[in-house]
Protein backbone atom coordinates (compact mmCIF):
# COMPACT_ATOMS: atom_id res chain seq x y z
CA UNK A 1 0.00 0.00 0.00
CA UNK A 2 1.46 3.42 -1.13
CA UNK A 3 1.70 6.30 1.32
CA UNK A 4 -1.25 7.81 -1.14
CA UNK A 5 -3.25 5.10 0.14
CA UNK A 6 -2.35 5.35 3.95
CA UNK A 7 -5.58 6.69 6.10
CA UNK A 8 -5.06 9.83 7.67
CA UNK A 9 -3.54 9.08 11.56
CA UNK A 10 -4.87 11.70 14.55
CA UNK A 11 -2.66 12.73 16.62
CA UNK A 12 -3.08 15.35 19.99
CA UNK A 13 -1.13 18.20 19.98
CA UNK A 14 0.91 18.54 23.61
CA UNK A 15 0.95 22.38 23.42
CA UNK A 16 -3.26 23.24 22.76
CA UNK A 17 -4.08 19.15 23.07
CA UNK A 18 -5.99 19.57 19.92
CA UNK A 19 -6.36 16.54 17.41
CA UNK A 20 -4.81 16.95 13.62
CA UNK A 21 -4.12 14.40 11.29
CA UNK A 22 -1.23 12.99 9.63
CA UNK A 23 -1.63 11.77 6.14
CA UNK A 24 2.05 10.17 5.60
CA UNK A 25 3.14 7.10 7.92
CA UNK A 26 6.72 7.50 7.27
CA UNK A 27 9.15 8.90 9.79
CA UNK A 28 8.77 10.28 13.22
CA UNK A 29 5.10 11.18 13.76
CA UNK A 30 4.85 14.63 14.71
CA UNK A 31 3.70 16.36 18.57
CA UNK A 32 3.12 19.59 17.52
CA UNK A 33 -0.09 20.89 15.04
CA UNK A 34 2.02 23.47 13.66
CA UNK A 35 4.81 25.37 14.17
CA UNK A 36 3.39 28.54 16.22
CA UNK A 37 2.48 25.41 18.77
CA UNK A 38 5.92 24.23 18.68
CA UNK A 39 7.13 27.65 18.67
CA UNK A 40 5.34 28.24 21.93
CA UNK A 41 6.42 25.17 23.66
CA UNK A 42 9.89 25.79 22.95
CA UNK A 43 9.43 28.91 25.00
CA UNK A 44 7.35 27.38 27.86
CA UNK A 45 10.24 24.88 28.74
CA UNK A 46 12.75 27.19 28.57
CA UNK A 47 11.45 30.34 30.60
CA UNK A 48 13.54 30.10 33.83
CA UNK A 49 11.21 29.35 37.39
CA UNK A 50 9.74 31.93 38.56
CA UNK A 51 12.11 33.05 41.69
CA UNK A 52 10.54 32.65 45.06
CA UNK A 53 8.91 36.29 46.65
CA UNK A 54 12.11 38.13 48.94
CA UNK A 55 9.85 37.39 51.80
CA UNK A 56 10.55 33.70 51.86
CA UNK A 57 14.14 34.42 53.08
CA UNK A 58 13.82 37.23 54.91
CA UNK A 59 13.07 36.07 58.20
CA UNK A 60 15.56 33.36 57.58
CA UNK A 61 18.15 35.70 56.82
CA UNK A 62 17.91 37.42 59.82
CA UNK A 63 18.44 34.50 62.38
CA UNK A 64 20.70 32.94 60.87
CA UNK A 65 22.86 36.41 61.13
CA UNK A 66 21.74 36.23 64.69
CA UNK A 67 23.38 32.95 64.98
CA UNK A 68 26.53 33.89 62.91
CA UNK A 69 27.13 37.09 65.28
CA UNK A 70 26.63 34.33 68.94
CA UNK A 71 28.97 32.31 67.63
CA UNK A 72 31.27 34.73 67.18
CA UNK A 73 30.73 36.41 70.37
CA UNK A 74 31.33 32.58 72.06
CA UNK A 75 34.94 32.01 69.44
CA UNK A 76 36.02 35.54 71.32
CA UNK A 77 35.19 34.46 74.57
CA UNK A 78 36.24 31.13 74.43
CA UNK A 79 39.86 32.41 72.87
CA UNK A 80 39.92 34.46 76.37
CA UNK A 81 39.63 31.06 78.82
CA UNK A 82 42.59 29.70 80.38
CA UNK A 83 43.84 27.69 77.20
CA UNK A 84 44.59 24.31 78.98
CA UNK A 85 41.27 23.66 80.19
CA UNK A 86 39.22 24.14 76.99
CA UNK A 87 41.81 23.57 74.78
CA UNK A 88 39.47 22.50 71.82
CA UNK A 89 36.78 24.50 72.94
CA UNK A 90 37.81 27.27 70.01
CA UNK A 91 37.91 24.31 66.96
CA UNK A 92 34.36 23.72 68.23
CA UNK A 93 32.59 26.58 67.53
CA UNK A 94 34.67 27.69 64.08
CA UNK A 95 32.92 24.46 63.28
CA UNK A 96 30.19 25.35 63.99
CA UNK A 97 30.16 28.97 63.22
CA UNK A 98 31.84 27.99 59.75
CA UNK A 99 28.45 26.05 59.29
CA UNK A 100 26.12 28.61 59.61
CA UNK A 101 28.16 30.95 57.50
CA UNK A 102 28.12 28.02 54.49
CA UNK A 103 24.14 28.26 55.26
CA UNK A 104 23.85 31.61 55.58
CA UNK A 105 25.94 32.81 51.80
CA UNK A 106 23.04 30.00 50.74
CA UNK A 107 20.00 31.90 51.90
CA UNK A 108 21.81 35.40 50.88
CA UNK A 109 22.21 34.86 47.23
CA UNK A 110 18.49 33.08 46.84
CA UNK A 111 17.27 36.34 48.68
CA UNK A 112 19.80 37.97 46.41
CA UNK A 113 18.43 36.84 43.01
CA UNK A 114 14.67 37.37 44.99
CA UNK A 115 15.30 40.79 44.84
CA UNK A 116 16.54 41.04 41.03
CA UNK A 117 20.08 40.14 41.44
CA UNK A 118 21.72 38.39 38.57
CA UNK A 119 24.33 35.58 38.82
CA UNK A 120 26.72 37.69 37.02
CA UNK A 121 27.11 40.22 39.73
CA UNK A 122 27.05 37.57 42.75
CA UNK A 123 29.95 35.87 40.39
CA UNK A 124 31.84 39.47 40.25
CA UNK A 125 31.38 39.69 43.99
CA UNK A 126 32.05 36.29 45.17
CA UNK A 127 35.30 35.28 42.89
CA UNK A 128 33.24 32.49 41.92
CA UNK A 129 32.11 31.40 38.57
CA UNK A 130 28.59 31.38 37.45
CA UNK A 131 28.15 27.59 36.70
CA UNK A 132 29.14 27.13 40.07
CA UNK A 133 27.00 29.35 41.57
CA UNK A 134 24.11 28.11 40.14
CA UNK A 135 25.07 24.54 40.52
CA UNK A 136 25.97 25.30 44.47
CA UNK A 137 22.65 27.64 44.98
CA UNK A 138 20.18 26.06 42.91
CA UNK A 139 16.68 26.55 44.18
CA UNK A 140 16.47 22.53 44.95
CA UNK A 141 20.37 22.40 46.84
CA UNK A 142 19.07 25.35 48.89
CA UNK A 143 15.85 23.76 50.06
CA UNK A 144 17.90 20.43 50.74
CA UNK A 145 19.94 22.67 53.52
CA UNK A 146 16.80 24.57 54.88
CA UNK A 147 16.14 20.97 55.82
CA UNK A 148 18.90 20.02 56.49
CA UNK A 149 19.31 23.35 58.89
CA UNK A 150 16.02 22.38 60.62
CA UNK A 151 16.63 18.70 61.74
CA UNK A 152 19.78 19.65 63.31
CA UNK A 153 18.66 22.87 65.08
CA UNK A 154 17.68 22.81 68.65
CA UNK A 155 14.51 23.96 69.41
CA UNK A 156 13.17 26.11 72.47
CA UNK A 157 10.17 23.95 74.14
CA UNK A 158 7.23 25.60 74.88
CA UNK A 159 6.66 26.45 78.55
CA UNK A 160 4.29 24.08 80.31
CA UNK A 161 2.55 24.81 83.47
CA UNK A 162 5.15 25.49 86.29
CA UNK A 163 8.27 26.80 86.90
CA UNK A 164 12.12 26.32 87.63
CA UNK A 165 13.31 24.79 90.32
CA UNK A 166 15.21 23.57 93.45
CA UNK A 167 16.08 20.05 92.71
CA UNK A 168 18.29 20.11 95.98
CA UNK A 169 14.77 20.45 97.54
CA UNK A 170 13.52 17.83 95.68
CA UNK A 171 11.16 19.74 93.50
CA UNK A 172 10.54 19.42 89.93
CA UNK A 173 11.87 21.93 87.41
CA UNK A 174 8.56 24.39 87.06
CA UNK A 175 8.78 26.37 83.54
CA UNK A 176 7.98 30.02 83.51
CA UNK A 177 7.68 32.17 80.49
CA UNK A 178 11.50 33.98 79.93
CA UNK A 179 12.14 37.47 80.95
CA UNK A 180 15.62 37.19 79.35
CA UNK A 181 15.81 37.15 75.57
CA UNK A 182 19.38 36.12 75.06
CA UNK A 183 19.25 32.02 75.76
CA UNK A 184 21.75 31.34 73.64
CA UNK A 185 25.05 31.69 75.69
CA UNK A 186 23.24 29.04 78.38
CA UNK A 187 22.81 26.86 75.77
CA UNK A 188 26.03 26.98 74.78
CA UNK A 189 27.37 26.84 78.42
CA UNK A 190 25.36 23.91 79.02
CA UNK A 191 27.07 21.92 75.90
CA UNK A 192 30.46 22.42 77.36
CA UNK A 193 29.71 21.25 81.03
CA UNK A 194 28.27 18.08 79.90
CA UNK A 195 31.29 18.35 77.35
CA UNK A 196 33.60 18.80 80.47
CA UNK A 197 31.90 16.22 83.09
CA UNK A 198 32.20 13.34 80.13
CA UNK A 199 35.90 14.24 79.38
CA UNK A 200 36.43 13.84 83.75
CA UNK A 201 34.27 10.74 84.02
CA UNK A 202 36.64 8.89 81.21
CA UNK A 203 33.16 7.16 79.92
CA UNK A 204 32.98 6.17 76.05
CA UNK A 205 30.13 8.40 74.52
CA UNK A 206 27.92 4.65 73.36
CA UNK A 207 28.14 4.25 77.92
CA UNK A 208 27.02 7.55 78.54
CA UNK A 209 24.46 7.53 75.92
CA UNK A 210 23.45 4.00 78.00
CA UNK A 211 23.20 5.19 81.17
CA UNK A 212 21.08 8.00 80.44
CA UNK A 213 18.57 6.22 78.41
CA UNK A 214 19.58 8.18 74.72
CA UNK A 215 21.35 7.26 71.56
CA UNK A 216 25.08 8.18 71.32
CA UNK A 217 24.54 10.31 68.39
CA UNK A 218 22.45 12.33 70.41
CA UNK A 219 24.92 12.57 73.14
CA UNK A 220 27.21 13.91 70.21
CA UNK A 221 24.95 16.60 69.48
CA UNK A 222 23.99 17.86 72.96
CA UNK A 223 27.88 18.16 73.61
CA UNK A 224 27.95 20.24 70.62
CA UNK A 225 25.14 22.75 71.53
CA UNK A 226 23.13 21.12 68.30
CA UNK A 227 20.25 19.69 70.65
CA UNK A 228 18.20 21.12 73.29
CA UNK A 229 17.83 18.05 75.90
CA UNK A 230 15.04 17.67 78.17
CA UNK A 231 15.52 17.92 81.87
CA UNK A 232 15.09 14.33 82.11
CA UNK A 233 17.86 13.71 79.41
CA UNK A 234 20.52 16.73 81.60
CA UNK A 235 19.87 14.59 84.68
CA UNK A 236 20.69 11.14 83.16
CA UNK A 237 23.85 12.40 81.73
CA UNK A 238 24.85 14.09 85.35
CA UNK A 239 24.39 11.14 86.93
CA UNK A 240 26.43 8.77 84.86
CA UNK A 241 29.32 11.27 85.19
CA UNK A 242 28.63 11.16 89.03
CA UNK A 243 27.99 15.02 88.66
CA UNK A 244 24.89 16.30 90.98
CA UNK A 245 22.31 17.35 88.43
CA UNK A 246 21.13 20.32 90.70
CA UNK A 247 24.92 21.88 89.24
CA UNK A 248 23.16 22.20 85.63
CA UNK A 249 20.09 23.38 86.42
CA UNK A 250 19.99 26.84 86.16
CA UNK A 251 21.95 26.99 83.22
CA UNK A 252 19.15 24.43 81.73
CA UNK A 253 16.58 26.98 82.74
CA UNK A 254 18.53 29.57 81.37
CA UNK A 255 18.77 27.50 77.67
CA UNK A 256 15.23 27.51 77.70
CA UNK A 257 14.33 30.83 78.24
CA UNK A 258 12.88 30.73 81.66
CA UNK A 259 13.77 32.73 84.64
CA UNK A 260 15.60 32.43 87.93
CA UNK A 261 13.21 33.12 90.09
CA UNK A 262 11.21 30.34 90.32
CA UNK A 263 7.18 29.94 90.29
CA UNK A 264 6.95 33.06 92.43
CA UNK A 265 6.78 31.49 95.96
CA UNK A 266 9.53 32.83 98.11
CA UNK A 267 12.09 30.19 98.46
CA UNK A 268 13.22 29.14 102.25
CA UNK A 269 17.03 30.02 102.67
CA UNK A 270 17.93 26.19 101.93
CA UNK A 271 16.25 26.53 98.58
CA UNK A 272 17.58 30.19 97.91
CA UNK A 273 20.83 28.88 98.76
CA UNK A 274 20.84 25.62 96.63
CA UNK A 275 20.10 27.61 93.45
CA UNK A 276 22.67 30.38 94.25
CA UNK A 277 25.16 27.77 94.73
CA UNK A 278 24.14 25.24 91.94
CA UNK A 279 23.72 28.29 89.37
CA UNK A 280 27.68 29.17 90.29
CA UNK A 281 28.80 25.62 90.09
CA UNK A 282 27.31 25.10 86.62
CA UNK A 283 28.72 28.33 85.37
CA UNK A 284 32.12 26.64 86.62
CA UNK A 285 31.64 23.29 85.19
CA UNK A 286 31.37 25.16 81.99
CA UNK A 287 34.49 26.85 82.43
CA UNK A 288 36.11 23.00 82.90
CA UNK A 289 36.02 23.95 86.87
CA UNK A 290 38.96 26.56 86.22
CA UNK A 291 41.15 26.95 89.51
CA UNK A 292 40.54 29.89 91.48
CA UNK A 293 43.84 31.62 90.89
CA UNK A 294 42.63 31.94 87.21
CA UNK A 295 39.76 34.47 88.43
CA UNK A 296 42.31 36.42 90.84
CA UNK A 297 42.49 39.86 88.88
CA UNK A 298 39.10 39.96 88.53
CA UNK A 299 38.92 39.02 92.48
CA UNK A 300 40.62 41.73 93.10
CA UNK A 301 38.22 43.81 95.60
CA UNK A 302 37.26 40.44 97.45
CA UNK A 303 37.81 40.49 100.80
CA UNK A 304 39.99 37.14 102.30
CA UNK A 305 36.78 36.06 103.75
CA UNK A 306 34.74 36.01 100.66
CA UNK A 307 37.77 34.33 99.06
CA UNK A 308 37.20 31.71 101.03
CA UNK A 309 33.63 31.33 100.50
CA UNK A 310 34.11 31.60 97.13
CA UNK A 311 36.26 28.53 97.17
CA UNK A 312 33.67 26.89 99.25
CA UNK A 313 30.50 27.95 96.61
CA UNK A 314 32.39 25.82 94.04
CA UNK A 315 33.38 23.14 96.12
CA UNK A 316 31.69 19.57 96.80
CA UNK A 317 30.30 21.11 99.98
CA UNK A 318 27.15 23.26 100.84
CA UNK A 319 28.58 27.04 101.47
CA UNK A 320 26.84 28.29 104.52
CA UNK A 321 26.84 31.72 104.96
CA UNK A 322 27.21 32.87 101.24
CA UNK A 323 24.87 35.43 101.65
CA UNK A 324 27.59 37.33 103.45
CA UNK A 325 28.78 37.83 99.54
CA UNK A 326 28.83 41.63 98.71
CA UNK A 327 26.95 42.28 95.31
CA UNK A 328 30.43 43.44 93.80
CA UNK A 329 32.28 40.42 94.58
CA UNK A 330 29.23 38.09 93.30
CA UNK A 331 28.95 40.19 89.93
CA UNK A 332 32.92 40.12 89.18
CA UNK A 333 33.32 36.51 89.83
CA UNK A 334 29.65 35.92 87.53
CA UNK A 335 31.48 38.22 84.71
CA UNK A 336 34.58 36.10 85.38
CA UNK A 337 32.61 32.43 84.93
CA UNK A 338 30.83 34.32 81.85
CA UNK A 339 27.28 34.38 83.53
CA UNK A 340 24.84 36.43 83.34
CA UNK A 341 25.00 39.09 85.75
CA UNK A 342 20.68 39.96 86.15
CA UNK A 343 20.13 36.37 86.25
CA UNK A 344 22.75 35.71 89.27
CA UNK A 345 21.34 38.86 90.79
CA UNK A 346 17.94 37.78 90.93
CA UNK A 347 19.37 34.27 92.57
CA UNK A 348 21.51 36.79 95.26
CA UNK A 349 18.69 38.92 96.34
CA UNK A 350 16.49 35.86 97.77
CA UNK A 351 19.62 34.63 99.29
CA UNK A 352 19.72 37.84 101.20
CA UNK A 353 16.56 38.29 102.23
CA UNK A 354 16.02 34.76 103.77
CA UNK A 355 19.32 34.15 105.36
CA UNK A 356 18.80 33.71 109.42
CA UNK A 357 20.14 36.84 111.30
CA UNK A 358 23.46 36.17 112.89
CA UNK A 359 23.52 34.49 116.58
CA UNK A 360 25.27 37.35 118.62
CA UNK A 361 26.71 35.52 121.46
CA UNK A 362 25.62 36.11 124.85
CA UNK A 363 28.00 36.39 127.57
CA UNK A 364 26.49 35.58 131.33
CA UNK A 365 26.76 38.22 133.82
CA UNK A 366 28.39 36.21 136.10
CA UNK A 367 31.77 36.79 133.47
CA UNK A 368 31.86 40.41 134.44
CA UNK A 369 32.10 39.25 138.54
Amino acid sequence: MSDVDTPPRKIRCKHCDGLFFRRHGAGRAPQYCSSKCRSAAHRARNIPPTAAPAENYDHEVEVIGQSVASRARMLAHASALPVPTLPLEPIRLYVALQRDLEDYIAIAVRQALARGAEWDEISALTATSTSLLKSRFSQPQVSKMRSRRRKRRPTRPRPSAAASASWHAGEAPVYVDAELPSWQWARDALARALSYLHRSSGLPVRTLGFRSGVSASYVYRVMAGERNPAWETVQGLARACDCDPGDLLDLWNAAQGFTANGSGTPPTYAQALARFQGAFRGLHLATARSPLETFTDALETASRTELRLIESLLGPTTATGAEQLSWPTVAALTKALRGDRERMRNLWQPLRSTAPDPVTPTIPAAAFG
